[in-house]
């Protein structure tokens, strides 16, 4: 598993001071791109001059409590599932207390730059997300 410790800023809020719904995906992505970082893939490198792209073909999240500006999170991502073209990760964004308060799915397609279709995952990033399922 992965984790990356974060705290919930007023940008992330809505006018009652709880974190914005959609906001938790932009917390979730920060993440993916630590994520990216540990196991060898920049996210610039991938953008600038990889040969694919790792687009995200789905999202979903369920919110079990509300997080509000200031309280200190910790996400956790774990990947739950790789084929041969898509990888599947789950982020678990956990209270101050150690209680998941959401968690969200997000599925990664790898697609080829030049033709825009998808394209088998290389194997290198398929043995590095390995080691995080």
């Amino acid at each position: 598993m992965f984790s990356v410790a974060s705290t919930v800023k007023l940008h992330h809020t809505d006018a009652a001071g709880v974190l914005f719904f959609v906001n938790y995906f932009k917390i979730a992505h920060d993440a993916y791109e630590e994520f990216l970082e540990a196991i060898g893939l920049d996210i610039a490198y991938l953008i600038n001059g990889s040969p694919f792209l790792l687009l995200i073909a789905h999202a979903e999240a369920d919110y079990k409590k509300p997080q509000r500006v200031g309280d200190k999170i910790t996400v956790e991502i774990k990947v739950e599932h790789i084929g041969n073209s898509s990888f599947t990760l789950v982020y678990r964004i956990i209270d101050a207390s150690g209680e998941e308060a959401t968690s969200v799915k997000t599925v990664h397609a790898a697609l080829d730059k030049k033709t825009g279709k998808v394209i088998r995952l290389p194997e290198e990033l398929k043995a590095n997300l390995k080691k995080y399922q």
